[in-house]
């Protein structure tokens, strides 16, 4: 009985604090909007633009030519080849539209 309790307290417990958490800061936000002192934090870029775009553009085109290999070393087909080129062919996209969004930001700046 006791070890069917302790996960339910234990959820329940949880969620509480989270909600708590959650509670106390809507109420500070609300006491510093009322004061007129209220200024919301501005999310700051996580790297330079185009960043996300040239992560998963490196990505999808690694993941394109290793299809496109493994089709060709083990001669699998043309099942994994097609697909393999659409994933390559995505992955160049998003590495050009990362390499032109980098070269407008620093057109931009100049």
């Amino acid at each position: 009985m006791l070890g069917l309790l302790i996960p339910i307290f234990g959820i329940v417990f949880g969620c509480g604090i989270a909600l708590l958490a959650i509670w106390t800061e809507y109420k500070r936000d609300r006491a510093l909007i009322e004061k007129g002192l209220y200024q919301p934090e501005k999310p700051r870029p996580l790297g330079p633009p185009g960043w996300g775009f040239l992560i998963v553009g490196s990505i999808m085109a690694g993941v394109g030519l290793a299809l496109i290999v493994s089709t060709v070393v083990f001669q699998i087909g043309k099942a994994t080849g097609i697909p393999g080129f659409i994933f390559l062919f995505i992955g160049i996209a998003l590495l050009l539209i990362s390499f032109v969004a980098k070269k407008k930001d620093t057109m931009s700046k100049s």
